[in-house]
């Protein structure tokens, strides 16, 4: 298995743990708080600005813990070398994974158009954006086995 393929599982093992941690612990662990706001539009702009700054602020944690692993595991290879192949397979998971984005980033607004309440269109635009970042990794690791 390839550096990028390890790389790209360890950004879906993280991805799936914080986001899970972090649905968890607000509406598992405080759901007595926070289930009766689900129809506020001002606890889903909380949510999502608070699981960003967490989700950045854990895997910027994740990924140098991850890097001082890999560095111990691989001392003599360089860890950050990417040729124009390793770039090419990179911008087309990330433009199918951004697709997925935008496509349920349009589809969010139909429940408002619709006449339902605002949380679902926060709920379908979390899920796409998880989803297309995990579609993303996972692209990278199909192009990789498949060689482009």
């Amino acid at each position: 298995m390839s550096l990028q393929e390890k790389k790209a599982i360890f950004n879906i093992i993280s991805s799936i743990l914080i986001m899970g941690g972090y649905v968890y612990y607000t509406f598992g662990i405080h759901a007595d708080e926070n289930l009766p706001l689900q129809n506020d539009v001002q606890f889903w702009a909380q949510f999502i600005l608070t699981f960003m700054v967490v989700t950045i602020i854990l895997k910027i944690i994740a990924h140098i813990i991850f890097s001082i692993v890999l560095a111990g595991i691989h001392k003599d290879e360089d860890l950050d070398f990417m040729d124009d192949y390793d770039k090419l397979i990179e911008m087309k998971s990330d433009r199918n994974g951004n697709y997925f984005f935008i496509i349920g980033f349009i589809c969010s607004f139909i429940p408002v158009a619709m006449g339902e309440p605002v949380y679902y269109m926060f709920i379908i635009m979390l899920t796409s954006g998880f989803i297309g970042g995990t579609l993303g990794d996972l692209w990278k690791i199909y192009y990789y086995k498949r060689g482009i």
